[in-house]
């Protein structure tokens, strides 16, 4: 199984673009594994100063790495995994009110759309199957 992991130097320059505080990116930093020019989620992430509780941070932070791990993804799969977490964050940010987050995900959304196909975050990117299989089909035909 793979860790997740992104280019550092897009992952700062992203932070940059999506306004997160310096002090954020260092912690986050601070608690991934960075080895020579890549940045690493550990198992378990955990905010353990009293100092670093805005949530609009958190959640610019969170909308950075994911939306780098998008760009820098490998297969369909992976892009996937980094839309899920996309969409998780953008609607964790609603429920939240942080409307800033949402709007920056909602541009982000629109910009690299012709990469998702998807024109909004509810959409699903998995086919729509039809609920009966052909073994199911078979056996309401008697």
């Amino acid at each position: 199984m793979n860790i997740i992991t992104v280019e550092k130097k897009g992952l700062l320059e992203d932070f940059r673009d999506w306004g997160v505080n310096p002090d954020y990116a260092e912690f986050f930093l601070s608690k991934c594994d960075t080895e020579g020019s890549t940045v690493a989620l550990k198992q378990f992430v955990f905010n353990d100063t009293i100092h670093l509780d805005d949530k609009i941070q958190w959640l610019l932070v969170s909308s950075a790495f994911w939306c780098r791990a998008f760009r820098e993804a490998e297969s369909h799969m992976q892009q996937t995994e980094a839309l899920s977490a996309i969409r998780a964050i953008y609607f964790a940010a609603g429920f939240l009110g942080v409307s800033p987050v949402v709007a920056l995900i909602r541009s982000w959304w629109s910009l690299s759309y012709e990469l998702h196909l998807l024109s909004s975050p509810n959409q699903s990117q998995m086919q729509v199957k039809p609920f009966r299989s052909l073994i199911l089909s078979s056996l309401f035909k008697h």
